[in-house]
């Protein structure tokens, strides 16, 4: 295991550091690209009434992955994990990016979605366990940092190969990225021991299941036409999350328990209406106020680049108030995220420039989580017992990936909705949007039961 605690640019540390950074780059791009592309080739496609699946599948599919992998780390350490979802993630690239229907598409979505899941969590996985806690929040950085390229280039970079080349571009170019991190990280990845060895809850797997089938089966309830099938399929669908959640997170955490129950809830609501808004916003700005997807590119890196931001102040800010400082800034990144947020429902409705509005509220946005998501991941590992890390990764990433599935998933419900009975794009956009303004005012209640330090010592973690 590395031991060295000077700085994550020592001899020691270094090759990992620029893995990981290298990592992040990949699901970022890619992330970032999808987002901006999703409107034109949904027409392309003729695949518009799947929008929110082409979000709502690679979520799913990054859930399951997430926990799985989170077990296989704590067993056999992050290594595996992060190259079996480095293939993965290549393979579901091919698949998008040849696709020739919405649907095989959306599948090669899954595939990303499994490949990212493991490698967001071993990435969590390798910082609680190669870097001490005072280098944590400079690593939280780093990584936040490195989607500031992605943010540059992927937005705008997608919206011009989708106008000058094609689409599918925007998932083919990605590939060569993919196998570039798997060649510098492979020796990095192997020094990488385990302190303890735990034996992974053997029906985490069937759980992780039985969660993803039953969110997937209520939004295809959501969207079905037929009424009582509609209504069996959301009933059995919200008795196997009931079945399934609550034991994949932490004790407490569906009632906001103090500690890091209530932490992994709030992150996982500001999370989901943060990445939620940020779909329904490219199609507000494409399909309803006529912007193209260069511009739209642009509009989305401002979110990224402010994210980034507010992560590099969230490590100043730890340095100069220590730890006792973490649950004050969940707090206030969530509340401004809020206000970012509810400036998009603004826009919508803007008579004047709706782009200045747009682009001001989403750089608040982005500041706000940049402080919150950070913060929380510092303070969750702080909560972290030995041997537990890859538990802990995973239930931030499950809780993420769930509610941003559900989000995504309802909000494109919603939208099919309003324009199967005859309304705007407009409307159907506002519909999704007041979704999200009211999954992020719960992240605010969510952030101030998450505790106070007394002494030095963490909220309570049950």
């Amino acid at each position: 295991m590395i031991t060295s605690h000077v700085h994550v640019w020592d001899p020691g540390h270094r090759a990992l550091t620029i893995g990981l950074i290298l990592g992040v780059t990949v699901v970022a791009f890619e992330l970032l690209a999808v987002v901006t592309v999703a409107p034109k080739f949904a027409e392309a496609l003729d695949g518009l009434s799947l929008y929110g699946w082409v979000f709502s599948a690679n979520l799913l599919a990054s859930l399951l992955s997430t926990v799985l992998s989170g077990s296989l780390a704590d067993r056999r350490g992050p290594g595996l994990p992060f190259f079996i979802g480095l293939g993965l993630f290549a393979a579901g690239l091919f698949t998008s990016g040849f696709a020739p229907t919405m649907e095989v598409l959306i599948a090669g979505r899954v595939l990303q979605g499994l490949g990212g899941g493991a490698l967001i969590t071993s990435m969590y996985v390798v910082m609680n366990l190669a870097y001490p806690d005072h280098l944590r929040p400079r690593m939280m950085a780093l990584t936040s940092s490195a989607w500031v390229l992605p943010a540059l280039v992927g937005p705008a970079g997608a919206g011009l190969l989708a106008e000058a080349l094609s689409w599918r571009w925007v998932f083919l170019g990605v590939v060569p990225i993919v196998a570039l991190t798997g060649a510098l990280t492979i020796s990095a990845f192997g020094r990488i021991e385990l302190p303890v060895r735990t034996t992974a809850e053997r029906k985490v797997a069937g759980l992780a299941t039985l969660l993803v089938a039953g969110t997937g089966v209520l939004l295809y309830g959501l969207e079905n036409p037929n009424g009582w099938l509609g209504i069996t399929l959301i009933a059995l669908g919200a008795v196997a999350i009931s079945r399934a959640l609550p034991r994949l997170l932490p004790d407490g955490a569906l009632r906001f328990v103090p500690g890091l129950p209530a932490l992994i809830s709030t992150r996982g609501l500001f999370f989901a209406a943060f990445n939620a808004v940020e779909i329904f916003m490219a199609l507000m700005l494409t399909n309803v106020h006529g912007y193209s997807s260069t511009v739209t590119g642009f509009v989305i890196a401002t979110g990224a680049i402010s994210w980034t931001g507010g992560s590099w102040v969230q490590d100043r800010w730890d340095k100069a108030t220590g730890p006792s400082g973490r649950p004050d800034r969940v707090v206030l990144g969530t509340s401004l995220l809020s206000v970012g947020l509810a400036l998009q429902l603004v826009a919508l409705y803007s008579p004047f420039v709706p782009l200045v509005v747009t682009v001001s509220g989403w750089l608040v946005a982005g500041f706000g989580i940049g402080l919150a998501h950070s913060t929380s991941s510092v303070l969750a590992f702080s909560f972290a017992p030995k041997g537990r890390e890859g538990e802990v990764s995973s239930s931030l990433q499950l809780a993420e990936l769930f509610t941003g599935a559900i989000s995504a998933g309802v909000g494109g419900a919603l939208f099919g909705l309003v324009l199967a009975g005859g309304h705007s794009q407009r409307e159907g956009v506002l519909s999704a949007l007041i979704l999200d303004v009211v999954l992020v005012l719960l992240s605010v209640a969510g952030s101030l039961r998450v505790g106070r330090y007394v002494d030095g010592v963490p909220p309570a973690t049950r």
